[in-house]
């Protein structure tokens, strides 16, 4: 019995001595925090008049030279708050320009950090400052074998924001396994003349890609497309075609409008109340007929697209009017009702 208490109790001293042990790393680790915390704030507030001169006026201080981590930390917490607040322009250079001239080195060095979290942060600030200068460095993680599917796609995303010309090789073929939702992500940063090539490599293209394709044509609304969009929605089916036939929507615009006019009969109601708001957007009154049978539909979101898009006709609230005094369906006419209370 005295041997048990003799070991529970060394047991019990080792167990504190291991937690106050710990609460003394913590209590140090959280000194060690606040100094350097307060040392970025002392930085920040010396380097700032010097950074706000150059970004607004191009002018360079020998006072803005960090050398250690703390100091590169103030600068880049810095240039964080005015990226927030820049569009593109003069301004929006100088700030890439000084993130280059001082930060390279910096984010550099934390990409080769063996922290999946120092890496990630690495990346985001460099999309953020368009850090061109570290391409080379991003080519050389997209084929080492410890770069994570998130650094992978963070990666693809700076490249397509610097109009890579070989994007549509790598998220076709190379990267096939990236869903439609992250080449959406990727593709959105395209500027026109780079983003056409995945439209002119569309019939070649994975499912995935061809979709995310269509969707961000449809966040576009770039009129300039709507051939593309008009031929892809006549030669596909399925999931392709009624990607095709949302971005028309998205656009609001088509050039003829009685190759959409059928639509209303869909089996679909996904096409029935797409085709709702084309008419709504073309005002058409050669559609008004077309959308007083959709406000009957079986579906909600059919009638409430043909309900608004009766209401933006000049005289549309007379037609949703004439509807509550003469059908007999019942959710048809709450329809009406609704939109005429709201309007547009």
């Amino acid at each position: 019995m005295a041997t048990e208490l003799y070991a529970l109790s060394i047991l019990t001293s080792l167990l504190i001595g291991t937690l106050f042990l710990l609460l003394l790393y913590l209590a140090i680790r959280k000194i060690v925090a606040k100094k350097k915390r307060e040392q970025v704030n002392e930085y920040k507030e010396k380097y700032n008049p010097y950074l706000f001169e150059y970004i607004t006026e191009g002018t360079i201080s020998r006072k803005l030279v960090p050398r250690s981590g703390v100091e590169k930390k103030a600068v880049e917490e810095l240039l964080a708050k005015y990226a927030e607040i820049l569009e593109a322009g003069e301004e929006r250079k100088n700030l890439s320009d000084l993130a280059v001239l001082h930060l390279t080195d910096y984010y550099r060095g934390r990409l080769k950090s063996r922290k999946w979290s120092s890496r990630m942060n690495a990346l985001y600030y460099i999309e953020n400052f368009k850090m061109g200068t570290l391409l080379k460095d991003l080519f050389s993680m997209l084929v080492q074998k410890r770069t994570s599917r998130d650094e992978l796609i963070h990666i693809l995303r700076i490249l397509a924001n610097f109009q890579f010309i070989n994007l549509y090789e790598y998220l076709n073929r190379k990267f096939s396994f990236l869903s439609e939702f992250e080449c959406r992500n990727i593709l959105i940063r395209l500027e026109d003349g780079h983003f056409d090539q995945f439209t002119l490599g569309f019939h070649q293209a994975r499912v995935e890609l061809q979709h995310a394709v269509l969707d961000v044509i449809g966040v576009k609304k770039d009129i300039r497309y709507l051939p593309f969009l008009e031929s892809i929605f006549q030669s596909y089916s399925g999931e392709s075609r009624l990607r095709a036939l949302k971005a028309i929507a998205s656009i609001g615009y088509v050039n003829n409008l009685d190759d959409y006019l059928p639509l209303a009969y869909s089996t679909r109601w996904e096409e029935r109340m797409l085709t709702a708001r084309i008419i709504g957007s073309m005002r058409d009154e050669k559609g008004i007929a077309s959308l007083i049978e959709l406000m009957h539909d079986r579906t909600w979101w059919v009638r409430s697209q043909a309900g608004q898009a009766l209401a933006k006709f000049p005289g549309g609230s007379a037609i949703l009017k004439g509807i509550v005094d003469t059908t007999t369906d019942q959710f048809a006419r709450d329809m009406a009702i609704e939109w005429i209370h709201k309007g547009v």
